[in-house]
Order: structure tokens, then C-alpha cells, then sequence
């Protein structure tokens, strides 16, 4: 028996256990009755430092992504509802698996991956692990987010559910929007967002003559207004299907499931940017209304910052398995997730570019995030006629995942408001209207076996492991930019019109408006990153109470890099080649009935990503220059863990841990001076530090014992709720910035988190009902320049209220669930000092919704 089964089966008592010896009257042999209650906990199978969700947490919460749903994990948050950081940690430390493979980001300047895009609906289980274990990637800062996919059912199931959303600031609210294929209803962009012929043939624009110019100008579809629309409800259909069929001693078996989510919301507020001078904090940026009356110019009633995001998700997935015999298994998955969002942005208020005056920046966006993941993998168990050798497992698995971004044309202008003309005219600089084509592509192979050879050594079981994993992953990212230029000349009757006026094709020609390409050569990028590694490591059970996990992995990264320089256009190669070999130890000590420490210890590293390794200057997603630093060095880290773990009921456990991170030569933001503004950059700190601790408590309340509330029937009510701190610090002393806080807690770092549910379940009706609270403390967002402060974001403190219950509809269960989100009616802001530097209303959510299972 392995070391995980054996003590699933002798050591997970929950509850203290009575022996009682009878002697029977017909036989006079005593019997033996073992009264207790089994726990098949992962957490607590494990040898590491650990937390699981499954297809029950989900239902508790009611989360409809994985992201949102790890918010509810101790140590866990949430950036843009889609990032997910480990213990604060920023996205450079996030790794993201599916089914054992690592999957890649899906942005060209972020390291993270979005977990929005993964419905619950499709996902079996999510682990997440703290502590480093040999059979994961040495590139481990937080922590790993392993999520499984759901398994081929035992038996037939059919479900297809519906659902609707309403949100108080957006649902039937007047929003933005423009006009769009009918495609875009199911996610995806239509020909009308394809770059054009004429542009794809010669994109540089490089040898065109005039006539041709503006052939491909004309080419360029005229649509730039945005329109005041009303969001309507949100719309959510998912189906699963699956069988398994029996042949003898093999079963055969597969699973298909759907999902297609539609859904509105609005952003209306404001956004400002400062400076510091001898009087303090002053603007620079002012979008709000405050602005307008400020100035006395244009109309303030639609001063600020209003954007509208219609997300549209589309996912599917198909598992088939087979049983080949008792020991034999293999499995094929391919999982298709698609999440498209379509943008409408007005901002109006004064910008520093222009101070004293007001402007409109306008911005209509499309993107698509594709991840296609396919996978087959097999799990093989060998007998052994041995007393010392016992049965071995070897698991494989080969894997092939294409990510894709796609932003097809990306549209920007702005209209400034002239006092002599009391009107707004469209602006005639040369970054006055914007279009753009961006598009990144990733391609991985990857492949690796695992073997588990359990072995008892004398009283001692031990289980032995083996791995070799490889990764061959391509990269290619691009962007295009083009804008219209007015001619000499004022323009001023024709600049006050719309802009599909404006740039109408009677206004388009070789010695009117014309087409410009505005591409920097650092938008182009090839990358290609290798990584070879092998592992081993015990895990054995030294005498009843005690435990230790020992291993070690080496891993040879290569990575090469091509780009161009933003100025001179020149190519910029980048190459690097790395070796580690780095320890990882976990003890396990039972001191206790039910009662266990574990203590941790490990190295990993941090490695710059390909584009942090280029020279070439860049645009981020937030408008900022951001330039790599090829002389980045890999960061060091030394991992140590400790948490206490209580295991005193069927299901319910409580667990207080500490933890502590010690960097060398961190990664770090870092700005110097770039023109006149700000040039972002990349440096290794002096070094850093994390420190925190974290609390768990899960636990069933005996409300009817307790209370003799018979009324209550066979409702379980609970309670789950964790608590962690965290305090981190990097130094910045000695770097080239203009950063104003040289020594300042790591960006994204979150110095407190905290979830709490409580309610009941009634499994006879199926009824669920939680009261789910969320709090993630402010956290640099960021780094404060020339003495102005840093900018922290402030997440809104979410209460949650779930109710779901099965009704019998046509011999058949229909669950009906019901959901209302923020009902503190919490805003989200970022502030920088006294000032607000971002703030919206999120509003109350309300979501209804029906699964009947056939």
C-alpha cells in the first residue's frame, strides 16, 4: 500500500475512537468494533502545505470563475478579478496549471494568467499549494494553482442550465457601446475587425504611392462614434453530458460540457493623476466633473471617466477515458475557453498635456483570449511479488496548448474644446486618433513521466519518486498603428464633426487626410523558451507519528529572445542559459491525536520572462514606456513554512500557520527619466522580505443539539472563515530610479485577508445557503514618483448571499439558485495620498438561475 493510502486508511480518525471488545454467545470470539469516522482530506494526505476546492465549495459560493472562487482560499487575492496572487505575492510569483501541465500567460508584458476564463462549471477540484514539492516547476515564488478537470462520471448525466444577472449600475442603465458584427454576440470579432488587404499586404505602408496610401486608408472601416445604449440583462447557458459503458473488465467512458456567458457592466466615475510641488499633492490629470466647472468650459454634466465591458464568454471541453483492467487507465482531454470583451471608454475632463482646457478621449477595444488545451495521459500500476516492493505507478502525459490575444482594431481619438468656438473639435496632433491591430501567439509542448515506487524498509513505508518533465514553448507578439493626418491648415468647421464625417473617403486623399503608420519596431517580438528538468524525492512515514518529505530538482532553462530597438529599428537578440538544482524538505509531526505540525523548507527561483530581457522600449496596457533590462538576474528564494493543523470532526478542522520569504536580488520595478516623462524599467533590488501568518477554522455548528431547534430538520450548518497577515518589504536603495519610497512593502502585497461564510445544507432537498464575506486589505498598485506618493488600490469589502434548492419537476431534479453579490453596495478606488486616483460604483448584483438534471 502506498505511503498516501496507508494513511488515508489508519490515521485520518477525526473523532476519538472507542474500541469496544464483546464476546459473542455463540462463539466466545471477542469482536472488535472500531467506532469513528473516515476523512478522505487531500489536505491532509499530503506532505505539504495545501488547500483544496471542490465541486462542493463551488456551490457553496455560488462563483461562477475560478478566480472569484480563490478568494475564498486563506493567503489568496484577487487583482482585476482575474489575477490571482499567493500571500500577496504579484504576478511575477503566480504559477497556473491545468491537469499537472503549466499553462502560459495570455499578454505579452504579464507573467500571470487570467482565471477568469476558467468556469467552475468545467473544473473538478482546484489545489493550491504553498510550500514547493520537487514535481512542480522550480519557477515557485507564492505558491502553484492546480486545477483538474472534471473526471469521466461513473454513471449517465445530462444537465443544461439557464440564468440571468442584474446589476443596479448597469442592467437597464444607459451604457456605451458602437456598432459590431452580429458575431460579437457569441464572442467573436467578425471580418469587419480584420486588418485589410491592402494593409495586411504591406503593413509599414513602405513604397506605397500616394494613390495607394490612401486606397488603404479608405480600405480601414469608418466606424469610431460611440452610442448610448442600455445594458441589458446578463444571459448564461451551460449543458454537460457524459456516459460510461463496461466491456468485460474494461469501462469505457466520456464527458461533454458547455458553457456560454453574456454579461454587461458599466464603470462611471472618475480618474485623476497628481504631482508633488511646494503646496503638496497637486493634479495633473482631472477626469471628473469637478474639472469642467473648474475651468468653466464645455459642459460638465458628462465630465469623467464612463466605461462599458460587455463580456462575452464560450467554453467547452471533452474528456474520454478508458479503464483497461484494474490497473490500466488513460485519459484524452482537449478544453477550448474563450472569453472576448468589447470596450467603450469616454474620458472628459483636463489632462496636463493641456492644462486649463478640456478634452475627450475617446476608446473603442475588442479583444479575444483563447486558450486550446489538449492533453493525453495514462495511469499504469505494476504488481510485484515482493515483500519490500510494492505495486508501482507511472503516470504520463503529453500536452499541447495554443494561447492567443487578439485586439483587432483598437480604436482612440480625442476632441478638445476650443473657447473661441464654444465647441469640441477633433484634435489634429499626430496622437489625435489611434488604430490599432495587436496580436500575440503562444505555442507549448510539453511532456513528462512520473513514477511512485512504494517500498516498506523494515517497519518503515517509504514511497520513492521519480519525474522528467520538458516544455518547448514559441512566442510571438506584434502590434500595428496607424492614424489619419490632417493637412496644413485649421480644419476648424470640419474638425467640429463626427469623426465617421471627418474621415468620410470625400475627405481622404493624397492631398487631404492621409494615412500614417505610427508601429514601433520594439512592437514585434519572437521568443522561444525551453525547459528540461528531473526530480526525486522521498516521502516516508519514520514511526506512527512522524513524517518527512525530502527531494531535490534540476532544470535547465534556455531562453532567446528577438526584438527590435524602439529608435534606430535595429535587431535586438537576447540569449540566456541557466542550471539549478535546488532542495525541497516538509516534516510532518502527528504530536497529537488529530493534531499535526509541518514544517517546511525549500529554494526556488524567480526568472526574468523574455520580454523583461529586451532593450526595446514598449508601450504596457496602461500607456506607460516600459523598457527590459538584458542584465537581469534570476531571484533566489528561501522558502520556510510552519502551520498546525486539528482535524476534529467529519469535516471540520482548524489550522494557524506561519510563513517567511527571503529574496536575493529581487525583480522590481524601477523608473528613471524618458523625455519628459517617466521610462519604466526593470532592476534587481538590494533584496526583500516576506513574513505573515494565517488562520483556518471550517467547522459544523450543532445548531438543533445545541438549541433543540427541531425545526431545523436535517439542516448541516457551518461555518468556514480564515484570517492571514502579511508584511513584506523591499529595498529599492542604490537603484537608478526616481521612485519615491525607496523601502516599501512589495507591490500588489495585501497586509490583511479575510474570508468568512456561514449556513446550512439540507442534502435531502439539496438546499444551500451561504452569507460570504470577502475583505482584501489596500495594496500598492502603483510606485509614487518624484516625491508623490505610491497609488494603492483599495478592494471593496463584498458580501455575498447564496441560496440554492432542488425541486421535483418532471420526475426529475430542477435546482433553483439564487445569488446577491456586494449587498454592502462597497465602490472600487485606487487612491494616491488624499487624492482619488480611481474610483467607480460597482452596484448590487442579483442572479437567477435553473440546472435540471435528466
Amino acid at each position: 500500500m502506498s505511503l498516501k493510502g496507508a494513511l488515508l486508511a489508519s490515521t485520518v480518525l477525526a473523532l476519538p475512537t472507542a474500541a469496544i471488545a464483546q464476546e459473542t454467545q455463540d462463539s466466545g470470539i471477542e469482536e472488535v468494533v472500531v467506532q469513528g469516522q473516515y476523512i478522505p482530506d487531500e489536505k491532509r494526505a499530503t506532505s505539504e502545505i495545501s488547500n483544496i476546492l471542490d465541486a462542493e465549495a463551488f456551490a457553496r459560493t455560488g462563483d461562477s470563475d475560478v478566480a472569484v472562487a480563490l478568494t475564498r482560499v486563506t493567503g489568496l487575492s484577487v487583482v482585476g478579478g482575474k489575477y490571482v496572487y499567493v500571500r500577496g505575492l504579484g504576478e511575477r510569483y503566480s504559477l497556473a496549471q491545468l491537469d499537472g501541465s503549466t499553462l502560459p500567460p495570455l499578454s505579452p508584458l504579464r507573467r500571470d494568467v487570467p482565471l477568469d476564463i476558467f468556469p467552475t462549471a468545467m473544473v473538478g477540484s482546484v489545489l493550491v499549494q504553498k510550500t514547493f514539492s520537487p514535481e512542480y516547476p522550480l519557477d515557485f515564488g507564492g505558491g502553484v494553482v492546480d486545477m483538474r478537470t472534471k473526471a469521466v462520471p461513473d454513471e449517465q448525466i445530462l444537465e443544461i442550465g439557464i440564468g440571468t444577472k442584474f446589476n443596479t449600475e448597469s442592467t437597464f442603465k444607459g451604457g456605451l457601446s458602437y456598432d459590431g458584427p452580429n458575431s460579437e454576440f457569441f464572442g467573436f470579432g467578425g471580418k469587419m475587425r480584420d486588418l485589410p488587404a491592402a494593409l495586411a499586404a504591406n503593413p509599414t505602408l513602405e513604397g506605397m504611392t500616394a494613390e495607394e496610401r490612401n486606397a488603404a486608408a479608405e480600405a480601414l472601416p469608418n466606424k469610431w462614434s460611440i452610442d448610448a445604449e442600455d445594458n441589458l440583462p446578463a444571459a448564461k447557458v451551460d449543458f454537460t453530458y457524459g456516459d460510461r459503458f463496461e466491456s468485460g473488465d474494461n469501462a469505457y467512458g466520456f464527458l461533454i460540457s458547455g458553457n456560454y456567458e453574456n454579461e454587461w457592466d458599466n464603470e462611471f466615475g472618475e480618474r485623476n493623476t497628481y504631482a508633488t510641488s511646494n503646496a503638496g499633492l497637486v493634479p495633473r490629470d482631472e477626469v471628473n466633473a469637478e474639472a469642467c466647472a473648474k475651468y468653466e468650459s464645455g459642459d460638465a454634466t458628462d465630465c469623467g471617466r464612463r466605461v462599458t465591458n460587455q463580456n462575452i464568454s464560450l467554453n467547452g471541453i471533452l474528456t474520454v477515458g478508458a479503464e483497461l483492467g484494474p490497473d490500466h487507465a488513460l485519459k484524452a482531454t482537449s478544453v477550448i475557453l474563450r472569453k472576448s470583451t468589447k470596450r467603450a471608454s469616454i474620458e472628459k475632463g483636463s489632462f496636463a498635456s493641456d492644462p486649463g482646457s478640456i478634452r475627450t478621449n475617446s476608446e473603442t477595444w475588442w479583444e479575444e483570449r483563447e486558450v486550446w488545451w489538449n492533453q493525453v495521459s495514462g495511469e499504469h500500476h505494476f504488481s510485484h511479488d515482493s515483500d519490500t516492493f510494492q505495486e508501482t505507478q507511472v503516470n504520463w502525459l503529453a500536452n499541447y496548448t495554443r494561447s492567443t490575444r487578439d485586439l483587432p482594431f483598437w480604436r482612440e481619438f480625442t476632441y478638445d474644446f476650443d473657447e473661441n468656438e464654444q465647441a469640441d473639435l477633433l484634435s489634429p496632433r499626430t496622437d489625435g486618433n489611434r488604430t490599432s491591430y495587436g496580436a500575440l501567439k503562444s505555442e507549448t509542448w510539453s511532456g513528462g513521466v512520473d513514477i511512485l515506487q512504494p517500498v516498506t524498509l523494515g517497519d518503515t513505508p517509504v514511497d520513492f519518486k521519480l519525474g522528467a518533465h520538458m516544455s518547448d514553448q514559441d512566442y510571438t507578439s506584434s502590434m500595428l498603428r496607424y492614424g489619419f493626418v490632417f493637412p496644413a491648415g485649421a480644419n476648424i468647421e470640419l474638425r467640429k464633426l463626427v469623426p465617421e464625417i471627418v474621415f468620410g473617403p470625400v475627405n481622404l486623399d493624397p492631398a487631404g487626410i492621409t494615412l500614417a503608420e505610427y508601429t514601433d519596431p520594439s512592437d514585434e517580438f519572437t521568443g522561444n523558451q525551453k525547459i528540461t528538468s528531473l526530480y526525486a524525492g522521498i516521502d516516508a512515514q519514520l514511526s506512527d507519528v512522524l513524517r518527512i518529505a525530502v527531494g531535490g530538482r534540476y532544470e535547465k532553462s534556455e531562453q532567446d529572445l528577438l526584438t527590435f530597438i524602439r529608435v534606430t529599428g535595429e535587431p535586438d537578440p537576447v540569449s540566456r542559459s541557466e542550471e539549478d538544482f535546488l532542495p525541497a524538505a516538509t516534516l510532518t509531526w502527528e504530536f497529537a491525536e488529530n493534531l499535526q505540525l509541518r514544517l517546511a523548507y525549500s529554494q526556488t527561483v524567480n526568472r526574468p520572462t523574455l520580454r523583461e530581457l529586451s532593450r526595446a522600449t514598449f508601450v504596457n496596457e496602461r500607456g506607460e514606456n516600459v523598457r527590459g533590462n538584458p542584465d537581469l538576474l534570476t531571484a533566489d528564494i528561501d522558502n520556510y513554512d510552519a502551520r498546525i493543523e486539528w482535524y476534529f470532526g467529519a469535516a471540520d478542522f482548524a489550522s494557524v500557520g506561519v510563513f517567511y520569504k527571503d529574496f536575493t536580488n529581487p525583480i522590481e520595478e524601477s523608473y528613471t527619466i524618458l523625455g519628459e516623462g517617466p521610462l519604466k524599467s526593470l532592476q534587481n533590488a538590494a533584496g526583500a522580505k516576506l513574513k505573515g501568518a494565517e488562520a483556518e477554522l471550517q467547522i459544523n455548528l450543532p445548531v438543533r443539539e445545541a438549541f433543540g431547534w427541531d425545526f431545523v430538520g436535517d439542516r448541516e450548518f457551518f461555518f468556514n472563515g480564515n484570517i492571514s497577515y502579511i508584511d513584506s518589504e523591499v529595498d529599492l536603495t542604490g537603484q537608478d530610479t526616481q521612485a519615491t519610497t525607496l523601502v516599501r512593502p512589495l507591490q500588489g502585497t495585501s497586509k490583511w485577508l479575510g474570508n468568512a461564510s456561514i449556513g446550512w445544507e439540507e442534502f435531502e432537498t439539496g438546499e444551500r445557503v451561504s452569507l460570504v464575506l470577502n475583505y482584501q486589505g489596500k495594496r500598492i498598485d502603483g510606485t509614487g514618483l518624484f516625491g508623490a506618493p505610491d497609488v494603492y488600490e483599495n478592494p471593496p469589502i463584498l458580501l455575498n448571499f447564496v441560496y440554492k434548492r432542488n425541486v421535483d419537476v418532471f420526475g426529475g431534479p430542477l435546482e433553483v439558485s439564487f445569488k446577491a453579490e456586494n449587498l454592502l453596495n462597497d465602490d472600487y478606488r485606487r487612491t494616491q495620498g488624499e487624492g482619488i486616483f480611481e474610483q467607480y460604483d460597482l452596484g448590487r448584483a442579483f442572479s437567477l438561475g435553473f440546472k435540471y438534471s435528466f
